[in-house]
């Protein structure tokens, strides 16, 4: 009960928002940029949906197919160290922006990885994502690119331990605040 209260405080909050800056639309440029506004989310809704299709399937797939005692072993609390650098690894390797990864994480989550291993899966994607290296290398150069990944380079396994040290041991009421 309280995880749907929750869920429809979002939606509520999201509706809100969506009719503040329709009310801005409008008052800037009347319905015209309001209906732009909308034919622009329908657009890019549009553009995005095979790719949110694909990564709510991939994380129901490692739902089903990943046993509990598997993520417990190699990503629960008590793989320590191991697991942080596991999910490390993992999240500097998966490509795809949030729509992928996050349904991964909430995947990981419900399956019993620890609260470290998911901070730690998340930092790694967003500081060490090999996927973006070419792009990164050819905008920013080779000097850049090397000395932003030297200096990020422990701050997801970092995150991750201190996470699990500080708030591992909530990871239950975590999971029962997140609807999974």
């Amino acid at each position: 009960m309280l995880s749907s209260l929750k869920k429809f405080q979002i939606h509520f909050l999201l509706l809100v928002v969506i009719i503040i800056l329709g009310i801005l639309a409008y008052l800037q440029a009347g319905w015209d940029l309001v209906q732009n506004g909308f034919v622009q989310g329908i657009k890019i809704l549009w553009r995005e949906l095979p790719l949110l299709a694909a990564a709510f399937l991939t994380a129901g797939f490692l739902q089903a197919l990943v046993k509990k005692e598997f993520i417990n072993r190699w990503l629960g609390a008590e793989a320590g160290i191991k697991g942080i650098l596991l999910a490390c690894l993992g999240g500097g390797l998966i490509p795809g922006g949030p729509y992928a990864y996050y349904p991964i994480a909430s995947a990981l989550l419900k399956s019993g990885a620890g609260l470290g291993v998911l901070i730690a899966f998340v930092s790694a994607k967003n500081l060490w994502s090999v996927s973006r290296l070419p792009l990164e290398f050819a905008i920013l150069g080779t000097t850049i690119t090397i000395r932003r990944y030297l200096i990020t380079f422990l701050i997801p396994p970092l995150m991750g331990f201190f996470a699990e040290r500080m708030f591992g041991k909530r990871i239950k009421i975590i999971r029962e605040n997140v609807d999974l």
